[in-house]
């Protein structure tokens, strides 16, 4: 592998493993928390509103804890990628840290953390990812969020076929395998709750760990 495709063969294997983990919880939180998305906030909102106006108000309270932490954990995101952008590919290493980290903590407190604690901080979570972790062979994609990667997806069949732009090919390849990714992360995150649900955020704690354990012994981001 050239220097040139190290960064985005990196970003990219790093944005797989958000995307796969982004389903595997948002099944957790589906299953296991009131039927919400951590990562979907459009879905998130409108099961709040639609709760709100037919005056279910007291069952809003784990939609907005979700909204709430998912919009915190974006702005976390974007104050990290400024703080660490001069550390460069060493970068991700500290960015798997933080997450591996806060999966640890949610795995080994998880039958003490009320849920209203568990979806804000699972949504601070899938913030973070959706900030971070956004390259997929040099396409932009959503790792949590399917309705803009499947957008995005037609219009880069609308351009292929109509258009004959030959470059969209290699992004609509790439968007499907995101969203595939994604709903093989969600059905492997189902099959590991109807086994076991207490062993659900100790995999995501697993999948983090391991992606974090690369990122420090690989040579491109280990090195200084």
């Amino acid at each position: 592998m050239s220097k040139e495709s190290e960064p985005l063969y990196i970003s990219t294997t790093l944005t797989v493993i958000a995307c796969f983990l982004m389903g595997f919880i948002d099944a957790y939180t589906f299953l296991q928390q009131d039927e919400v998305f951590v990562s979907a906030q459009t879905g998130n909102l409108i099961s709040l509103s639609a709760k709100l106006f037919s005056g279910e108000w007291r069952e809003t309270s784990s939609h907005i804890w979700s909204f709430v932490g998912f919009a915190i954990g974006a702005f976390v995101g974007e104050a990290v990628l400024d703080r660490y952008q001069k550390k460069g590919m060493k970068r991700y290493s500290y960015y798997l840290l933080i997450q591996t980290i806060l999966l640890l903590a949610l795995a080994l407190f998880q039958q003490r953390i009320i849920g209203g604690v568990m979806l804000f901080s699972l949504g601070l979570l899938a913030g973070y990812e959706l900030t971070i972790f956004r390259k997929f062979r040099g396409t932009a994609v959503n790792n949590g969020i399917m309705t803009g990667n499947t957008k995005n997806l037609m219009g880069h069949l609308y351009q292929l076929i109509l258009k004959r732009d030959s470059a969209a090919k290699t992004h609509l390849t790439n968007l499907s395998a995101i969203i595939l990714i994604f709903v093989l992360g969600a059905g492997v995150g189902t099959l590991t709750i109807q086994f076991y649900t207490v062993y659900h955020l100790w995999g995501a704690f697993l999948i983090s760990l391991i992606a974090f354990t690369w990122s420090a012994i690989h040579p491109t981001l280990s090195a200084k």
